[in-house]
C-alpha cells in the first residue's frame, strides 16, 4: 500500500510496514480497518488527537480505537497516523501503524517509524 488521493486533495500514504501488519490481523479485523481508511478519506481529523504520554514523540499525532464488532470492553487495537502539516490543512496523512494497543506495541512501532520518518526527511534537506 503505498498511496492514494482523499477526496479533499490530501494523500494517503502507508509505509511498508502497514501492509504485513495489516495482514496479521485476522479477516474481521481487516475490514474494520478498511472501513477506518475510507472513513479517513472524507475526514483526516477523525481519530483522537494524542497527548504528551510516552512516547512523546506522538504528541499531535491521531489514533484510532478499534476492535472487532461486538466487542464490549476497551478496544484493543490502534491504528496511528499523521497529517502532514500537523496544523493547517492536511497535504498528506501517513498511516505509521496498526496494531494491538497491550504493552504499547502499536505506540511504540509508530513512535519508531517517525523518529526514522523525520530523521530521513531532515537527511534529505540537507543534501539539497
Amino acid at each position: 500500500m503505498s498511496g492514494s488521493q482523499g477526496p479533499d486533495r490530501y494523500r494517503f500514504e502507508f509505509l511498508p510496514e502497514i501492509q504485513a501488519e495489516a495482514s496479521e490481523l485476522d479477516e474481521t479485523l481487516r475490514r474494520v480497518v478498511a472501513g477506518l481508511v475510507v472513513e479517513l478519506h472524507t475526514n483526516p481529523h477523525l481519530g483522537d488527537l494524542m497527548d504528551d504520554r510516552w512516547p512523546e514523540n506522538l504528541e499531535g499525532r491521531r489514533k484510532l480505537r478499534f476492535d472487532r464488532p461486538g466487542w464490549k470492553r476497551e478496544p484493543r487495537y490502534r491504528l496511528v497516523y499523521r497529517n502532514e502539516p500537523t496544523d493547517g490543512a492536511v497535504q498528506l496523512m501517513v498511516v505509521l501503524a496498526i496494531g494491538r494497543r497491550d504493552r504499547m506495541i502499536a505506540y511504540a512501532k509508530a513512535s519508531v517509524r517517525l523518529t526514522r520518518r523525520l530523521g530521513d526527511a531532515a537527511r534529505r534537506s540537507r543534501r539539497s
